[in-house]
C-alpha cells in the first residue's frame, strides 16, 4: 500500500487496517525519510497527471480545528510546497 492508494478514484477502499500498513511502514521514517517519499509520491502523480492539488488542499483545510493551530499552520506551509 502507497500513500496514491488513499487518493479518490483508487480501487483500495481505506479502512483502519489499511491506515495501519501505512502507518506501521512510515512510523520510524525520519522526518527527512516521510518528505523524501511525499515528494517522490507528489512528483509521480504529477507526471502520470493524477496530482489533484485542489483535493488535497480541501482535505487539509477539513482538518482545521481537529489538531492544534501549530500543526494545522505546519500542514498548510507542506501543501503550498506541493505546488
Amino acid at each position: 500500500m502507497k500513500l496514491s492508494d488513499f487518493q479518490s478514484g483508487s480501487e483500495t477502499k481505506v479502512t483502519k487496517e489499511n491506515l495501519q500498513q501505512v502507518y506501521d511502514k512510515y512510523k520510524n521514517n525520519s522526518e527527512s525519510e516521510l518528505f523524501s517519499a511525499l515528494w517522490q509520491e507528489v512528483a509521480s502523480q504529477k507526471a502520470n497527471g493524477t496530482f489533484d492539488f485542489a483535493k488535497l488542499e480541501g482535505v487539509v483545510n477539513s482538518l482545521e480545528g481537529t489538531m492544534p493551530k501549530e500543526n494545522f499552520e505546519n500542514i498548510k506551509r507542506i501543501l503550498n510546497r506541493l505546488k
